[in-house]
């Protein structure tokens, strides 16, 4: 379903759709180059402000005061170095942890406008376009974002003690259930996406956002589907937030569009 999405957009005119991955690669390449430099000045100006302004001169002899003032030289001379690198893991890290959430949500509009164009197609009935709903768009990609980013985390975070209090009680049973454990992670990354996704899908059906994920835990089927495919982009060394990016919301997207508008049969919430 999701590669013939591709022919899908391409048949019905909505390759335009497209665009919205690079644009939104773009603001969050620029976002991330504003707050690494933004926070490797802040912690360089805070750190500082603890060193002193000139440390003593290093006397002749090699006493235990000798050494120190050595090192202590040394590390100030680096500071600046360890500081910088600290911060660019630490903006990589992030990235890996809420990128996705950030791309669900910058591209929450164009994945609303996907489907309710894709569910006029499947329909034949459209929505006029409004500024309002525009608006509406976007506070409700946020909340969706930031609910599902929650639920995800308090989930990833029992695992993640689940795994800690086998490695320290139990750790044979540990090793043996490592790889369930984390595919179960997998798993729940996946279904979140998927969620997000289909909560555009939902919202153009008339679908509160609570709605929404009732009515996902329902056809979790089609979610994980959805899901899996994003994060296995997403899982590609170095450039899988970019490679998902681009191929993951919007056919995605038009995918789940064509599966709930669809005429078939449909679960009620």
């Amino acid at each position: 379903m999701w590669w013939r999405s591709f022919a899908y957009l391409r048949r019905h005119r909505l390759r335009r759709f497209h665009l919205a991955g690079p644009a939104v690669l773009l603001a969050l390449a620029a976002a991330s180059i504003y707050f690494t430099r933004w926070l490797t000045a802040t912690l360089t100006a805070f750190v500082h402000g603890f060193m002193p302004e000139q440390l003593p001169l290093e006397a002749e002899g090699g006493t235990a005061s000798d050494v120190w003032s050595g090192a202590m030289q040394w590390g100030q001379t680096m500071l600046d170095s360890l500081i910088e690198w600290g911060v660019i893991l630490l903006v990589l890290w992030l990235k890996v942890k809420v990128v996705k959430y950030l791309i669900i949500t910058l591209m929450a509009p164009f994945m609303s406008a996907l489907a309710a164009a894709v569910g006029a197609l499947e329909t034949g009935e459209s929505m006029p376009f409004s500024w309002g709903g525009l608006l509406r768009d976007i506070l409700r990609g946020v909340r969706i974002s930031l609910v599902l980013l929650t639920m995800e985390l308090v989930l990833g975070a029992a695992l993640w003690l689940t795994g800690l209090a086998l490695a320290l009680f139990a750790a044979p049973l540990a090793v043996l259930l490592a790889p369930v454990l984390f595919c179960l992670s997998w798993a729940i990354g996946a279904y979140f996406f998927g969620a997000a996704v289909y909560d555009a899908v939902y919202e153009q059906a008339g679908l509160s956002w609570r709605h929404s994920l009732r009515m996902g835990w329902q056809q979790r089927g089609h979610l994980f589907g959805i899901g899996a495919l994003f994060s296995l982009l997403m899982g590609i060394p170095v450039i899988g937030p970019y490679i998902a990016a681009l191929l993951g919301p919007v056919p995605c997207t038009t995918a789940a569009a064509q599966l709930y508008f669809s005429p078939r049969p449909k679960a009620t919430p």
